[in-house]
Parts: structure tokens; C-alpha cells; sequence
């Protein structure tokens, strides 16, 4: 019941639509009309194409109960069938003949479905890369996808032609009518399955798994990485590694980016630095990565015991943003050499954990991502407010968010606030994946913004600049669907900075037309990974989150900030427990204490706590004198050497124990 609950509108009405389309069919049969049974045919491969295109979640449906696509296309041929039975022109012999041209066209179908699946096999490579010269692998052209994605959705709607056919048949009772649909219908399915065949024998010229394992050895030994970035996770945290992707290629040291899933390479965000995703566990730890020695890894997950065995490398978890959240002092990183935090307040979170990590493995490097973060506003007509809550978390845990208890009601007060205020609203990307509460307090925002949009008069904006820039962008997206991922490895298999630096530019013109596309008055719900979060913290005047990364990079503007206390407890206690909201404004779940937080960003003389930002953020991110980019790169340099002092390299290039070298 509570996945029924949980399904959308289009779900449902497709769903509704989708069930009627047969019984359409089957009164068409009882009652013996054509045309009946031709509107829920039609009805029904349209339905077809929108589960393949569109309605994504309801095809998952109807699949988890037996209903995908082969079982709806041989009803929907045993309805026909029916169709032709009763039929007062139909003989014996013509049923006989169009049920054998079912049957094998049936059997032809089995034929593509098998050989789509050899040619999937065929071209699926053991790695998917990006920067690294593939060109000895000898890939060929990627075949249609069509051919390869869900082909069976795509080859049996084919029968189309032979089901019209019959329908025709009834209608007037030209047996050619039959014909020319089975000749249409088999002949379109033998020639998709002479190109599987034609690209299957293609494909004979990519080398087993084994020569290609071999191969990116190959390359591993003549490339030499130094310094490894480590990342495995689900479609939806790609942005946990994409963070670290520039401080990466701004080291000094040879880096190589190590992925784990398929789905995370074909999401990455442009880089120039080498990338190799190794799915499988046995590969990954069957490779030598020769001289490197220090591994990066922004996430806690299980796949990265598979590097972490590797006693050759220091292993350093650096995260993917410092917070009070419990997730910040995960038991887990104990198995660390070091963990790295952005400044003091990451030590003394640990040390008040008692997780098990040492201070002495404690290591403050900045956060390099804020280097270039504007400590001032856009000049806007209105003072802007960023709303930017966490999302549920896996755990009930009161305060994980403030979306559920707090978010909808902040909302309204911040539409009636006088003088009045602009509203951006960004959600966390995993909003809504657990928490129904939080998809229906999400929702509610987003119809509380579009309603004052309205009322103010707010039309539709022009945004034909906006989606050029986004053809233009997704242009350089290494997986259009177009192609597939061996035929894209292949492509990118060489670095060009220009390309590189080109998606840079573009990404700067999509903010700016973005943000002067928006009027100052209008409120803005912000979802996907354009505009960024730090593009709104350079529009806010004032932030209001929960206790996470979004606070803590903020600070680095200094400028004012509220945290919603949905624990139940004392603002007082509320501080002690998370010193990342000792410089904010405490906000209740009823928006007391809202009308504190506007004041300080309307009037500088009310801002009470502009000293106690700044102190914070050196407590939070480290001195401001000195560029994260440049303690991160010491940090990996000072490691590098420690680690190689301890496995030193001999002039071959291998690994030499310490203790051999001393004797």
C-alpha cells in the first residue's frame, strides 16, 4: 500500500490508461468490431512508446508484475487472433497461416533478443575510461542503440504492421491486407537481425577481458599515477567525487581518478585527468598501480576496502563536505591512515566522537573548493534568502532535516516578510528518496513559491539563450546515449584542455544568463546541479539550513546565516552539541526567531553576530591568509614523501621494502 501511495499521477493514470487499452481490445473481440479493436491496438503501442520514453517508473511496474513487454505483445496478439476468429470471412486455413506467421516471427524475435544480448557482451569492456588512448583495443563504431537498449521493447512493437493487417482483413476482407503487414512485420525483423549480426562480427576485433585487463596495466606502468582519487556510489552522489575533480588536476603529482560503478564515469564532470572505472573487484585488485601512494577517498562505502587493501598506499578520507552531522565522525574512518579536514573543528569533532580516530591522524588542509567563493552579494533589487535544507537521512533521528517539521512554514513567513524578501530554494539531491513526509513538504514549497510567483505577476520567462547554452553543454556530455560506453571511451581517449576549458566557459554564461534572466523579485525552486550551491550562496543575503556541509561552506562568506533547531531541545544545548550553529541565528520549527535573522541583512547595526562568523569560519575552514589549494597540495606532497620513504621505489620502478633498503 505505501508503494501505491507513493506513485505519481502520470504513474497512476498511465497505469489506468495502459489496462484500458486492453479492454478495449477485448470488447472490440466480443463484440466483433473492428475499429473497437483498432483504437485500443493503437492505444496500446502508443502506451508502448511512452513506457520506453517516458514513463519510466510505471515500466518498472508493470515489469516487477509480469506485465513488460512480452507478455503485453503476446496478448496483444492473442486478442487479434480472437479478432479474426470471430470474424465471419475467416477460414480455417487463413488462421492457420497468420498464426504460423506469429510463430515465426516469434522465433526471429528470440533470435534478436539473443543475439542483442551476445553484442552487449561483446562490447562491454571490463573498464570504461576517459584521457587514456584506447586506440590499441581496435573498438569500432558504436552500432545503433536502438539495437543494444532495451531491444526487445524496440523489436516487438513490430508486429504493428501484421496486427493492422489483420484488423484490415476484418474491415474489408482483403487477405493482401494480412500480407503486406507480415511481410512488413518480418521483414523489418530480419533486417534488424542481419545488423546485430553485422555488428556482432564487428565487434570480433575488440580483445578479450583478460588483453584488455593486460592493456591497462599497460598504461598504468607507463602513466606512473602518484596520487589515486578513490570514489564509489550510487547515480545520485556523482557530485561527491565531481567536487574534487579541480583540486585534483591543480596538484603537482600525476593523478588518476579510480571509479568503481559504470553509472558514475558516464555522469563524471569534465576532467583532464585520467579516469579508469574498474566495476569489477577482482580486476581492480589485480592491478598494479606502480608508484602511487596516496589514495583519496570522498565517501565512506564498502567497494573501498578493495583499494584500501593495497599496503603500498596511504589511504586518506578527505569527505566530501565538513559537518556536526553524525555521518562526519563515521566509526568507519578509523581504517584510514589519515583523515582530512578542513580546519580545527574537524580534530575536535573526532576527539568528542571517541570513534577511534587518533588526533595525530587528523590533518587540516582547507577546502579547496572555496578559494575562489565572493564574500559579497549580487546587487539585487531585494534582499535574498537561500533555503537549503538536508535531506531526511537514512535514520528518524529528530532534526535531519528541517524540510518536514519546519520547511513549508518558513516558507510562508518568508513570503509575508516586510520589507519583502526574494526565496531561492535548493533541496538537497537525495530530498525525498526515503521520506514520503519529505516529498510532500517539498512539494508544498514548490507550490507555495509558484503561487507568489503568480500573485506577483511573475510570467514565464524567455529561456531560449538558457537552452542553447544547455544544447551547447550537453554537446560536450560524454554519454548522450548516442553511443556506447566502449565507442565513448575510445573517444575520449585523449586529453583536450580545449574542451576542457570550453565547458568552463560555457558553464560561467549558463550562470550568468541564469541570473539575468531571473527577475529580482521572483522566487526560484533550484534543482539539478545548474545553477551550483556556491552560484546561490553569491545571490544570498541570508542562508537558512540545517546542520550540514551547506553551513559550514557558507561561512566562508561570513555573511548571515540561521539554523532551525528541530531537536527539541535549547538553542543553548543546540550549540554545544553542533558548533557549527555557534554563530547563527536560531530559528524554532514555527519560524520564531526568522525576524531576527532578516533584520541582520537589512540592517548592519542589527547583524549581532558578524565577529562571531568570522572567528567561525577559521575555526570551521582555517586561516584566510593562506589558499586551500595550496595546504591540500602540501599535504599530498608531505605524505607522498612519507609514504615513499617507507616503500621506496627501486631505479626499475618497484617497490623495494624499507627494511631491505636500511640493511
Amino acid at each position: 500500500m505505501n508503494k501505491l501511495r507513493d506513485l505519481g499521477r502520470a504513474t497512476l493514470l498511465g497505469a489506468a490508461l495502459l489496462g484500458l487499452t486492453y479492454l478495449v481490445m477485448l470488447a472490440g473481440v466480443i463484440a466483433g468490431s473492428w475499429w473497437v479493436f483498432a483504437i485500443g491496438a493503437a492505444g496500446s503501442y502508443a502506451m508502448d512508446a511512452l513506457l520506453l520514453h517516458r514513463l519510466h517508473d510505471l515500466a518498472k511496474l508493470v515489469q516487477q508484475i509480469r506485465l513488460g513487454i512480452t507478455p503485453r505483445a503476446l496478448l496483444r496478439q492473442l486478442l487479434v487472433l480472437g479478432l479474426l476468429i470471430t470474424s465471419t470471412t475467416a477460414t480455417s486455413t487463413g488462421i492457420g497461416m497468420v498464426l504460423l506467421v506469429f510463430l515465426l516471427l516469434f522465433g526471429l524475435q528470440l533470435m534478436a533478443g539473443i543475439a542483442a544480448r551476445m553484442l552487449r557482451a561483446s562490447r562491454k569492456l571490463p573498464i570504461v575510461t576517459r584521457n587514456i588512448d584506447l586506440g590499441a583495443l581496435n573498438i569500432p563504431d558504436s552500432p545503433p542503440m536502438p539495437l543494444v537498449r532495451e531491444p526487445m521493447s524496440r523489436l516487438l512493437p513490430l508486429d504493428a504492421f501484421l496486427v493492422f493487417g489483420v484488423v484490415g482483413y476484418v474491415w474489408f476482407g482483403s487477405a493482401w491486407a494480412v500480407a503486406a503487414g507480415a511481410a512488413l512485420t518480418l521483414g523489418v525483423t530480419v533486417l534488424a537481425l542481419l545488423m546485430l549480426a553485422w555488428h556482432i562480427r564487428l565487434a570480433r576485433t575488440i580483445p578479450s577481458s583478460e588483453r584488455v585487463m593486460e592493456f591497462t596495466q599497460s598504461w598504468l606502468d607507463s602513466y606512473r599515477p602518484e596520487v589515486i582519487l578513490y570514489f564509489s556510489g550510487s547515480a545520485d552522489s556523482t557530485y561527491q567525487v565531481n567536487m574534487w575533480l579541480d583540486t585534483l588536476a591543480g596538484l603537482d603529482r600525476r593523478g588518476i581518478v579510480v571509479l568503481r560503478e559504470r553509472v558514475i564515469a558516464a555522469q563524471l564532470a569534465p576532467t583532464a585527468v585520467p579516469v579508469l572505472c574498474v566495476p569489477a573487484a577482482t580486476d581492480l585488485m589485480a592491478l598494479d598501480f606502480g608508484p602511487a601512494r596516496v589514495a583519496l577517498y570522498p565517501a565512506n562505502t564498502g567497494k573501498n576496502i578493495h583499494m584500501l587493501r593495497n599496503p603500498m598506499i596511504k589511504h586518506v578520507f578527505i569527505g566530501h563536505g565538513d559537518s556536526d552531522k553524525i555521518a562526519s565522525v563515521n566509526p568507519f574512518s578509523k581504517v584510514y591512515d589519515e583523515v582530512w579536514t578542513a580546519g580545527r573543528a574537524g580534530l575536535d569533532r573526532y576527539v568528542r566522537a571517541q570513534v577511534g580516530v587518533r588526533p595525530d591522524e587528523v590533518v587540516e588542509v582547507g577546502r579547496p573548493q572555496l578559494d575562489t567563493i565572493r564574500t559579497d552579494t549580487a546587487p539585487n533589487a531585494v534582499r535574498t534568502v537561500l533555503y537549503a535544507p538536508t535531506w531526511e537521512g537514512w535514520t528518524d533521528e529528530p532534526g535531519n532535516t528541517s524540510l518536514i517539521d519546519a520547511g513549508p512554514t518558513l516558507i510562508e513567513q518568508l513570503l509575508k516578510a516586510e520589507p519583502g524578501v526574494r526565496v531561492l530554494y535548493k533541496p538537497h539531491p537525495f530530498t525525498g528518496i526515503r521520506s514520503a513526509r519529505a516529498r510532500r513538504a517539498h512539494q508544498r514549497i514548490v507550490t507555495l513559491l509558484e503561487a507568489a510567483n503568480k500573485a506577483a505577476g511573475h510570467g514565464e520567462r524567455d529561456t531560449r539563450e538558457l537552452a542553447a547554452l544547455d544544447r551547447r553543454l550537453a554537446a560536450f556530455d560524454d554519454d548522450r546515449g548516442a553511443t556506447d560506453e566502449a565507442h565513448n571511451s575510445r573517444e575520449e581517449g585523449k586529453t583536450d584542455p580545449a574542451r576542457i576549458a570550453g565547458v568552463a566557459a560555457l558553464t560561467e554564461d549558463w550562470h550568468r544568463v541564469y541570473w539575468e534572466g531571473q527577475p529580482d523579485t521572483a522566487h526560484l525552486v533550484i534543482q539539478g546541479p545548474r545553477p551550483s550551491l556556491y552560484s546561490c550562496f553569491n545571490q544570498a543575503d541570508l542562508l537558512i539550513s540545517d546542520i550540514s556541509s551547506v553551513v559550514a561552506d557558507f561561512v566562508a562568506t561570513e555573511k548571515p546565516y540561521a539554523i532551525t533547531n528541530c531537536e527539541g531541545i535549547t538553542h543553548e544545548e543546540f550549540r554545544v552539541k553542533h558548533p557549527t550553529s555557534s554563530a547563527a541565528y536560531m530559528l524554532f520549527p514555527d519560524g520564531e526567531g526568522l525576524d531576527t535573522a532578516l533584520a541582520a541583512v537589512h540592517l548592519r547595526d542589527a547583524d549581532e553576530l558578524a565577529e562571531q562568523r568570522h572567528e567561525l569560519r577559521a575555526y570551521l575552514l582555517g586561516p584566510s591568509d593562506v589558499s586551500s589549494m595550496s595546504r591540500f597540495a602540501a599535504a599530498v606532497d608531505d605524505l607522498y614523501t612519507r609514504a615513499a620513504e617507507l616503500r621506496p621505489l627501486s631505479p626499475l620502478g618497484e617497490e623495494t621494502p624499507a627494511e631491505l633498503t636500511t640493511s
